[in-house]
């Protein structure tokens, strides 16, 4: 659940004698700041190493309408299922099925160890909310091993660098809350509800908050932030919602830490009938590693 559920027509935010907008040229572009307790760093926080983290919230500014910002909700059941894991076992998988909204109410996330072999730790999360299970995460880890098998990861993408990229704006009741926490740099593809078609989008994102260590945790947050490409199809705003959600993590020649900075994006819809897009992604670190891949099945209501 992403930029999927804009609720109007970004395409309009963008001038058509303008590739790059500044945030601060005019007030109602302008991101609002970040608050300290609101920030993706303080929420991850509120999770502890027991099996049950209760007395949860999503602040407001990290909703998509009536819904939870699905990165962030991915990143908390990822935080929250480490308690079970061995901290020489890197994330290797994450299979996230979004049963149903999350909203501001309190909830809690509980986790259970499946199995710990020899080679891969298996954890189940699941977020509860008004006593109804809304989102149900697997996530597989596992140390590094020896292996005769090797296969380069992807280049990343090329594009336009950030500076001339399109800036997206953020206009509060216009674009979903929680893209403030984003800065944005289009380069691939049409914008959504343009009517210009396509299936592909991609370009740079980073946390406009300021951090010197992106974990795994983080990842998943960037990894959701950007619309489906089946949106440029359409010429008047419609809904649409992840249903479920796969990513893989990509370990080699990363760091564990990484700074915040530009990371690149892209994703494309391989095929998109009866009110259901399938698609895949992946993001890049700033230095052009293969970090995150991932294969969405969303639900579009046009």
């Amino acid at each position: 659940m992403s930029l999927k559920n804009y609720c109007r027509n970004p395409s309009s935010l963008i001038p058509n004698n303008k590739k790059h907008i500044s945030m601060n040229a005019e007030p109602v572009n302008a991101y609002p700041t970040i608050m300290p307790d609101t920030s993706f760093s303080t929420i991850l926080a509120t999770i502890g190493n027991a099996d049950e983290a209760t007395g949860l919230h999503l602040p407001e500014d990290w909703m998509q309408g009536r819904a939870g910002y699905g990165g962030l909700v991915g990143a908390l059941a990822l935080k929250a299922m480490r308690s079970h894991v061995p901290p020489v076992r890197k994330v290797r998988s994450l299979l996230i099925s979004f049963v149903g909204p999350v909203g501001p109410e309190e909830f809690s996330i509980q986790t259970r160890l499946l199995r710990s072999g020899k080679a891969v730790t298996h954890v189940q999360a699941k977020l509860v909310q008004q006593e109804a299970v809304r989102c149900v995460v697997l996530g597989s880890f596992g140390g590094d091993r020896e292996s005769a098998i090797r296969i380069d990861p992807a280049p990343r993408p090329e594009m336009v660098e950030p500076a001339n990229a399109i800036e997206l704006p953020y206009i509060d009741g216009l674009t979903p809350a929680f893209t403030r926490h984003f800065a944005y740099r289009w380069a691939l593809g049409e914008l959504p509800f343009s009517g210009k078609g396509g299936h592909e989008i991609g370009g740079w994102i980073q946390f406009r908050e300021p951090t010197d260590c992106l974990t795994e945790e983080w990842l998943v947050a960037l990894a959701d932030a950007w619309p489906t490409p089946v949106l440029a199809m359409l010429k008047a705003p419609a809904p649409a919602s992840t249903v479920t959600w796969e990513m893989g993590f990509v370990h080699l020649g990363r760091q564990t830490c990484t700074e915040n900075d530009w990371w690149s994006y892209r994703s494309v819809a391989d095929s998109a009938e009866n009110g259901y897009v399938h698609e895949r992604g992946a993001i890049w670190d700033p230095e052009g590693h293969l970090a995150v891949y991932s294969r969405q099945t969303a639900t579009v209501f046009a």
